[in-house]
């Protein structure tokens, strides 16, 4: 019986989760100022700096086409590993922390990924809460390959 930290985020009122050990940090965004890239893909929301590297940022609402709050007090920057790069995920907010085993996230279903949605690896659920668990090495790999193979941009 593995443990498995997951950090929890709010999109659209909708719960997500992603494994502690791929974070990074996690940014509020009225600290930082996020430089929008011209001619870039509607989800890349843009650019930061963060120690003393430039780094890029993906607003995960436009990407998993969940219509998101626009910028507020509460949202945040997760800085996750994936795809061999340090990159910036916008969240409307990161709710909580949670200890799950593993046998208690449940496996997505197989028509999840029939509809093209293979980075869903399953459901957790804390109380009367569903948490979407989510590997962002696939969610993010598309977008990074293609946005950032002339600039390769490293951890």
């Amino acid at each position: 019986m593995a443990r498995i930290q997951i950090v929890v985020f709010d999109i659209g009122g909708n719960e997500f989760g992603i494994e502690a050990n791929l974070v990074y940090g996690i940014i509020r965004t009225n600290k930082v100022s996020i430089q929008r890239i011209p001619v870039s893909s509607d989800d890349i929301e843009g650019m930061i700096s963060w120690r003393d590297k430039v780094r890029y940022v993906f607003n995960l609402g436009k990407k998993l086409k969940i219509p998101s709050q626009a910028l507020h007090i509460e949202s945040k920057i997760i800085m996750i590993h994936a795809n061999e790069l340090i990159i910036g995920c916008l969240v409307d907010e990161v709710t909580d922390i949670v200890l799950f085993n593993s046998e208690e996230i449940e496996p997505a279903p197989s028509f999840v990924e029939q509809n093209g949605n293979q980075y869903i690896t399953g459901i957790g659920k804390v109380d009367d809460r569903l948490i979407v668990m989510l590997d962002m090495n696939k969610l993010l790999s598309g977008v990074v390959v293609e946005s950032f193979s002339t600039n390769k941009i490293r951890a």
